[in-house]
Order: C-alpha cells, then sequence, then structure tokens
C-alpha cells in the first residue's frame, strides 16, 4: 500500500493538487477507519459501506460547517486513490465499481454553494487600467501604473492564469502569418494541471507588450519587473474603492461572461478559457441580463410596437 500512494502521488498533475488530494484522502480514511490510507487493508476495502461514508465522513462533517462542494471534492481525491489501488492489483475480489459508484459517490451533496468570483465586464476592466495609471506609486515607479494596467488587460483577453502568465518569455511567442488573414504572435503557455495552450494574439497587440516590457532578452519572463502579491494588493485597494469585492480571477470570470454575451457559443467560451468540459465554463458565466434583449424592451421599442400594429 506504501507504494501504491507513492506512485498515486506521482501521477498526480501538480504540487498543489497533489497536496490537497493528500489532505481528502488522509481525513476520510482518519474520519472512517482511523488509519493512514498507506496502512489500509483488503479487509478494510471489502468492509466498507455507503453509512461508513454517509454516517463517519459526511454527516460530521456538514455539522461543522463543511460546505457540500468541499466534501465532493474529498471524495473525488478519495475515489482517485482507490482507482490507483485497482489499477496496481495488489487486492483481489474487491468490486471497485460498486466502490467508486456507490460507497464513494453521495449523490445529494450539492456544489451549488460553490463560490464564484464577481466578474469584471469591459468597462469595468478599463475603469480599473485607468485607475492603475493614475494611481500614485512609491519609488522608482516611472511607467509602473501602465504595466499593471496591460497586465491585468492580457489576462483578461487570454484568459491565462495569473501562476502561468508570470511565467511567460518572450520565447514563449512566436510571429506568424496566418493563411486566413492576419498578423499573430502565437503564444504557447503552460497553464493549470500541465496543460499546454496555445493563445493567438494580434501583432499590434504583442507590439505594445514589447515596447512596455521588452529588455532586449528573449528569455526573460514578460512580466518579470511585475509582481503576483503587488497585483493581489491593488485588487484589494481598488475592491475598497468600488465598493465590490473583485480578486485577480474576476478577469477570467469577466472575460468568459463578455465573450459568452456577445458570441453565445459556450463552445468557444470553454476553449477561450481551457476547460475540460462545458459545465466548468458554465460557472464561470455570470448571468447578466442585458436590457435590450427583454421581451419588454423588445415590445416597447419602436420597432416592436411596428411590428404589434402589423399583426393587429
Amino acid at each position: 500500500m506504501k507504494d501504491v500512494f507513492i506512485t498515486w502521488n506521482n501521477s498526480l498533475t501538480s504540487a498543489n493538487t497533489m497536496k490537497k488530494y493528500n489532505l481528502s484522502v488522509k481525513l476520510y480514511f482518519h474520519m472512517v477507519l482511523g488509519k493512514e490510507p498507506y496502512d489500509i487493508s483488503e479487509s478494510d476495502l471489502k468492509n466498507l459501506s455507503y453509512g461508513d461514508t454517509v454516517n463517519k465522513f459526511v454527516t460530521p462533517l456538514r455539522n461543522k460547517g463543511v460546505k457540500d462542494s468541499t466534501i465532493k471534492s474529498h471524495l473525488i481525491a478519495v475515489r482517485s486513490f482507490v482507482k490507483m489501488i485497482r489499477r496496481e492489483k495488489i487486492f483481489s475480489g474487491i468490486d471497485f465499481g460498486e466502490l467508486s459508484s456507490y460507497v464513494l459517490t453521495v449523490e445529494s451533496l450539492s456544489t451549488r454553494d460553490t463560490k464564484h468570483h464577481a466578474a469584471l465586464s469591459l468597462s469595468e476592466l478599463n475603469d480599473m487600467e485607468k485607475w492603475l495609471r493614475e494611481k500614485e506609486y512609491q519609488g522608482k515607479s516611472e511607467g509602473l501604473g501602465e504595466k499593471y494596467a496591460l497586465l491585468i488587460d492580457f489576462m483578461y483577453k487570454t484568459a491565462v492564469r495569473v501562476s502561468a502568465t508570470f511565467h511567460i518569455t518572450w520565447a514563449s511567442f512566436t510571429l506568424m502569418n496566418s493563411p486566413y488573414g492576419g498578423d499573430w504572435a502565437e503564444l504557447n503557455v503552460i497553464d493549470k494541471g500541465r496543460k499546454f495552450n496555445t493563445k493567438y494574439l494580434d501583432k499590434k497587440y504583442y507590439d505594445r507588450l514589447k515596447r512596455v516590457f521588452y529588455n532586449g532578452d528573449d528569455d526573460e519572463e514578460v512580466f518579470g519587473s511585475l509582481s503576483q502579491n503587488t497585483l493581489r494588493n491593488y485588487f484589494r485597494e481598488y475592491s475598497e474603492k468600488i465598493g465590490r469585492n473583485v480578486v485577480i480571477h474576476s478577469l477570467k470570470a469577466g472575460a468568459a461572461t463578455t465573450l459568452y454575451a456577445q458570441t453565445k457559443d459556450l463552445l468557444l467560451v470553454r476553449d477561450f478559457c481551457d476547460h475540460e468540459s462545458v459545465s466548468v465554463t458554465e460557472n464561470y458565466i455570470h448571468t447578466q441580463k442585458n436590457p435590450n434583449e427583454t421581451g419588454t424592451a423588445i415590445f416597447a421599442m419602436k420597432g416592436g410596437l411596428h411590428f404589434m400594429t402589423s399583426l393587429s
């Protein structure tokens, strides 16, 4: 079991996932069996029941105020570990299908309590960029406001996460002329889960990045002169200014919402956000009614009234 546990850890996609999944798996087996995950036996798994999961794990966590979405995430990690036990074939006579689908799956757990960050609209993005350019900075701050404004603009228009953004180098870009038209800078970036993503920036936008950030070294990180922690502080400061809580992730949520509002193409938004499933994308899109598209507005507009008159 210790070898299985090590193999499972090594199979996880990132250090962050490894940390979260380890905590979840250890929590489950401590609460249900009173054991470390690498100490569980074949008998433990054979005798594990749905009642154990509900009564010894789900209910106590709910009673402590833990959200259903968090408990569901814990069980996803446990099923991942059990899948590795099955793959390594160290135990026989265990119905792993039943274990994963029935014992370790609690369908009554809701995911609607998941907290989604406020989304920044395009106009709000422009307002924050203006604020960053005009705010006062200490020390050697010449051009700093323009740099942070361009940083959030870049993150909004590419949907690249902040951790990946700060690892982009100039060598990550390849200039190209598309057979469909236009001059582009192709950006290849490693994002969450070690996924390899490609983004296309208009050549003029790329040139703007170069004018502001380039120091002559292609191996240099594009936004290396800036700080993630400082950016987070600016978001907190701006939230206080506007009286609404916005965070770095509000950029991606806002971009997804805006793109969907303009295109109504969920698959396009999914690909833009680099999501594996449409259901994840749907969670990103913040419903915001367009007054122009409501029934009242359509009927109240001159064209709508003309349409109704023609029908009568």
